[in-house]
C-alpha cells in the first residue's frame, strides 16, 4: 500500500511539473502572439529550465530571439534543438528564415530543403512557402554572385514545384514569366557561373 501512495505521488508531481511547463510554453506562445517577443523568450527559458530536453523549447527560444533582431544567437538556439532532435521541421524552417535575416542564402536553401524532406515524411502537402523561399534565395544569389547550371535546374525545380502544388497562386504569372526570362537569357552551353543582370 505504501508503494502505491509512493508511486501515485510522483505521478502527480509529473503531472504537475508537465502542466506548469505547458502554462509557462502557452503563455510564451501568448506573448509572441501579442508581440512581446522578450516576454515569451522569458517563459520560454522558465519552461527549458524545468525541462531542458524539450528541444522544440529551442526552437521557440530562437524564433523569439529572431524576432527581437538577435540572429546570431537565435542561430544557437536552432542548431541545438536541430543537432538534438533533427526531426523537428519547425527547427530547420525558422533557421532558414533566420539564415535569410543574416544574408546566408547558401545555407538557408540547405534548410528549407531540409524541412520539405521532412515534412514529405510527415505527409505535408502545402510546401509552396518553402518552395517560394528556396527560389528567392537562388534568385539573389543568381542576382550577386552567379549561380553554376545545375543550381540554377534546382532553382527553376523549386519555382516548377509550386506551380504544381498550388496553381490559384496569385504569382503564378510572376513565377511563369522569371521561368521564361531564365530560359530566354541563360546561355546554352554554360560553363561555371552564370550572372543574371537583368
Amino acid at each position: 500500500m505504501k508503494n502505491l501512495f509512493l508511486f501515485l505521488t510522483l505521478v502527480l508531481i509529473f503531472q504537475l511539473k508537465a502542466q506548469d511547463n505547458n502554462n509557462l510554453v502557452a503563455m510564451g506562445n501568448q506573448a509572441m502572439n501579442e508581440g512581446n517577443f522578450k516576454g515569451a523568450e522569458r517563459f520560454y527559458l522558465s519552461a527549458l529550465a524545468k525541462d531542458n530536453r524539450n528541444y522544440l523549447l529551442y526552437t521557440y527560444i530562437g524564433f523569439s530571439l529572431h524576432k527581437q533582431n538577435y540572429f546570431s544567437k537565435a542561430d544557437s538556439f536552432f542548431q541545438i534543438s536541430i543537432n538534438n532532435d533533427s526531426t523537428l521541421s519547425k527547427a530547420f524552417w525558422y533557421k532558414g528564415m533566420n539564415l535569410v535575416k543574416m544574408k546566408k542564402d547558401s545555407l538557408a536553401i540547405l534548410s528549407y530543403k531540409k524541412f520539405i524532406q521532412l515534412e514529405r515524411k510527415r505527409g505535408g502537402n502545402s510546401l509552396v512557402e518553402a518552395n517560394s523561399q528556396i527560389a528567392k534565395c537562388y534568385e539573389r544569389i543568381l542576382r550577386k554572385d552567379g549561380l553554376y547550371s545545375f543550381q540554377i535546374d534546382d532553382m527553376l525545380n523549386h519555382l516548377n514545384d509550386i506551380l504544381i502544388e498550388d496553381l490559384s497562386n496569385p504569382r503564378v504569372p510572376v513565377i511563369e514569366n522569371f521561368i521564361e526570362h531564365i530560359k530566354q537569357k541563360r546561355p546554352a552551353s554554360q560553363t561555371g557561373k552564370w550572372l543574371l543582370t537583368q
